[in-house]
């Protein structure tokens, strides 16, 4: 394979990822519902106290507004200059590269900002075993619309 080939298939995989960690965003009360059975889903993984809960879910949530606010700029931004990868100049390519990287970079950053505030109000262990609810979460949910379908 050409560099221009791998460079196309590299932006084609990362754009789907990003749509991907999209695909469950819903409106009205099916979204309501999918918020209330994660709330359910990574209060038990992380077998938050009552005290824990209280201290955890109003920084979860500004976590989480922040998180989907800068997915959502990412994929106006590469729904709205990508167009088509196969048709792109290695200019272009190079730009949409650079584009993800900066919101990887953007991602990682928001991530340590709220590792640093989750550990204010958990025990460290939970706040690592949050990461890995939020993951399980989004397979199971991912696993029921598949079951939904067949």
């Amino acid at each position: 394979m050409d560099k221009k080939h791998v460079m196309k298939r590299i932006i084609g995989l990362s754009f789907l990822l990003i749509v991907m960690s999209q695909v469950v965003i819903a409106q009205g009360p099916a979204r309501e519902r999918i918020e209330t059975m994660k709330v359910g889903f990574i209060t038990k993984k992380l077998q938050l106290t009552t005290e824990e809960a209280q201290r955890f879910w109003p920084v979860y949530n500004k976590f989480s507004d922040e998180m989907e606010k800068l997915k959502k700029n990412a994929k106006t931004t590469l729904i709205d200059e990508l167009g088509s990868p196969a048709a792109m100049s290695d200019q272009e390519a190079d730009k949409a590269l650079q584009e993800m990287l900066q919101f990887k970079q953007n991602e990682a950053e928001l991530m340590k900002k709220y590792v640093a505030e989750f550990k204010k109000v958990l025990p460290v262990q939970k706040v690592v075993m949050l990461f890995k609810a939020e993951l399980d979460f989004k397979k199971e949910l991912l696993r029921q619309l598949r079951d939904k379908r067949n």
